[in-house]
């Protein structure tokens, strides 16, 4: 007998016993779509032998696409809790969707979930419907539905934790993410949004604890680093701050936010060199805010070291960069002596990947060392004075 037909009767016949062996035990009726393409299929099996056919390629995928590939792919989704007509629901859906019909693709959505209200997919797909559309409050239900449904998928947890942030419920928010991190301590999106969210919120020691759990974990992860870093910047921590930055530069090379950072620490520690060795790295990269600031801490530098003309070179360079800046040279008493130097820009749209949290830590070290320059220059007068005083 023909070799093809031996191998897919064989295999046909153990799907298709499987597949009965399944209807009976749990009484499933879903399980019939599967037996009636089985069945199909063997009968194209049949017809191949009673008549000592060699069936051809379309034949032979059309035998195991019906006896073998649809039944398994149903029992995959019986697996799962799929029904197939849920899917089909869920397969029009996207078509509506792709198709912009958002009104249809919802209602379509809507009616899977009254269907087959146990599903766990279709209550999480319509979760996922409910976010996108900016309907938090439905999509908090569905989520939780979900949840109720299956447990053990903690990937709803944490889209629910996202919500409630998004949703200003940062105490519900953190206590989900708590939740699942005792469930599944690795779970690294979890770590960073319930760090993320402890930082906004200005828990900086907290988010500091967490971060460090999630290293062990993760230990080879640069955004762990590089959160750990802006976490010690705000408490003031600069030695930590740095180290971390360090770290999160030198397994991202492309982080140049960090090594904007550390260039800033650096200038507060009066480390010229090493500043100027971290501010002409990010200078090199195509982020212009980063680029702008990079150019204005530069000329800071060359104003300190009475080098004018390259400070006022690379002013200009950052105010081409980024107009605004000129509002903080103003401010700067380093910048005084070259402002009538200086070009002045209109306003343009900068291109910047940086977040509101980077762009606030830059503005915070900004302010603290402007804080303690001026603590130094007042410490300078007072013991210029009393020199005075004693001569």
């Amino acid at each position: 007998m023909m070799i093809n037909i031996i191998i897919f009767s064989i295999i046909s016949a153990s799907v298709f016993i499987f597949t009965v062996i399944k209807l009976i035990k749990d009484n499933n009726s879903n399980y019939l779509f599967s037996l009636i393409s089985e069945f199909l299929g063997i009968i194209i099996d049949f017809i191949c032998i009673f008549f000592s056919t060699e069936p051809g390629i379309i034949t032979l995928i059309i035998m195991y696409t019906l006896s073998v590939i649809i039944p398994i792919v149903l029992l995959i989704l019986e697996k799962n809790e799929i029904n197939l007509l849920e899917l089909l629901g869920i397969i029009k859906a996207d078509y509506y969707k792709e198709k912009n019909q958002y009104d249809l693709a919802k209602k379509q959505l809507i009616n899977n979930v009254n269907k087959f209200s146990n599903s766990f997919f279709s209550h999480q797909k319509l979760g996922e419907w409910y976010e996108k559309s900016g309907e938090l409050e439905k999509a908090e239900d569905e989520y939780l539905k979900a949840i109720e449904l299956k447990p053990k998928k903690y990937e709803n947890y944490y889209k629910l934790a996202l919500i409630y942030n998004k949703d200003k419920k940062k105490e519900q928010a953190i206590e989900v993410l708590r939740d699942v991190l005792k469930r599944k301590a690795d779970y690294l999106d979890a770590s960073i949004a319930l760090g993320d969210i402890l930082y906004e919120t200005e828990m900086f020691k907290e988010a500091i604890n967490v971060f460090q759990d999630a290293l062990k974990y993760n230990p080879g992860e640069y955004k762990l680093y590089y959160y750990l870093g802006m976490s010690y910047t705000r408490i003031n921590d600069f030695p930590n701050a740095k180290e971390y930055y360090k770290k999160a530069a030198t397994i991202n090379s492309t982080l140049n936010a960090a090594k904007l950072n550390l260039g800033q620490i650096s200038l507060l520690f009066k480390d010229y060199d090493e500043a100027e060795k971290y501010f002409m790295e990010c200078i090199e990269n195509d982020d212009e805010e980063i680029q702008a600031e990079s150019y204005y801490y530069l000329s800071k530098i060359k104003l300190i070291n009475n080098e004018t003309a390259l400070a006022v070179q690379y002013a200009n360079i950052a105010l081409e960069l980024e107009p605004k800046l000129i509002e903080k040279m103003e401010k700067d008493i380093y910048f005084v002596s070259i402002l009538g130097k200086l070009k002045l820009k209109e306003s343009k749209y900068v291109k910047t990947k940086l977040t509101k949290g980077e762009k606030n830590i830059i503005n915070y070290l900004d302010k603290t060392y402007a804080v303690v320059q001026t603590l130094t220059s007042n410490k300078e007068t007072k013991e210029k004075e009393e020199n005075e005083r004693d001569y």
